[in-house]
């Protein structure tokens, strides 16, 4: 039964690399369709989740503005790159939601904590009890680690680098690429910190591998994600470990 979750910084490369290792698992690819599926359950619309992800709520109504820009261009621009979300991924995924029974949380500061990260928590426990998933994102390294058949791996690439990805995939400036890395990355942390009690989410210790992306290129990264997978799968990836100690 495969699993890989996939972790990382804004830009780092989790986004490029997860459809490829996808492919080569014949798995599914899972990165903003787990928003829809928490807020199904939320009763909250994909915008408010996206505010509750991309920006402390303790920082206020500062990043309001640029937040909204962020995500509008992750929507359209970016998902462009995304082989299972074309031009119209916004009306797909807000669409789903006009039938909800209940009225829907349109702020990101209404949405309750508990029920957010349980809803969250049940998403991804679904995903990966059912198999031949690849998800992207979400914590889903720290909440799914207890389960022994999920592949925990982590994506870093340089600072440079991140900005160039971001400056290509959302089509702007790199000072507007910086102020937006900047942005998630600390919405990240905050997420971290707030819902699963990590300072260091990106800790080697929570992963089985950790790649980076700069000196390993794309095409040999998703190779050896999908050999680990299989090995782990059929029990060898432990054994490996333990003879090379």
């Amino acid at each position: 039964m495969t699993v890989v979750t996939l972790a990382g910084l804004s830009g780092a490369g989790p986004r490029s690399l997860g459809p490829l290792v996808a492919q080569r698992l014949e798995a599914d690819y899972v990165d903003r369709l787990i928003l829809t599926n928490v807020a199904r359950q939320v009763g909250a619309t994909v915008e408010a989740l996206h505010e509750r992800e991309e920006r402390p709520p303790t920082r206020g109504e500062r990043f309001s503005r640029l937040l909204q820009r962020i995500l509008e261009r992750s929507a359209v621009s970016g998902a462009g790159g995304d082989p299972y979300f074309g031009p119209g991924v916004a009306a797909f995924l807000t669409e789903e939601y006009e039938d909800l029974p209940q009225p829907t949380i349109t702020k990101g500061h209404e949405l309750e904590d508990e029920a957010y990260i349980e809803a969250v928590h049940t998403v991804l426990e679904e995903m990966a009890e059912g198999g031949n998933t690849v998800i992207v994102g979400r914590g889903s390294h720290v909440i799914l680690r207890d389960l022994p058949h999920v592949l925990r791996v982590g994506v870093v690439s340089e600072y440079n680098d991140r900005v160039t990805t971001i400056m290509e995939r959302e089509r702007i400036s790199r000072e507007d690429a910086e102020r937006t890395m900047a942005a998630r990355d600390e919405a990240r942390a905050y997420y971290f910190r707030r819902f699963l009690g990590l300072d260091n989410p990106d800790a080697p210790e929570l992963f089985h591998m950790v790649i980076n992306i700069s000196d390993v290129g794309l095409e040999y990264a998703a190779e050896m994600v999908s050999a680990a997978s299989m090995a782990h799968g059929a029990g060898r990836l432990a054994l490996a470990a333990k003879a090379a100690v």
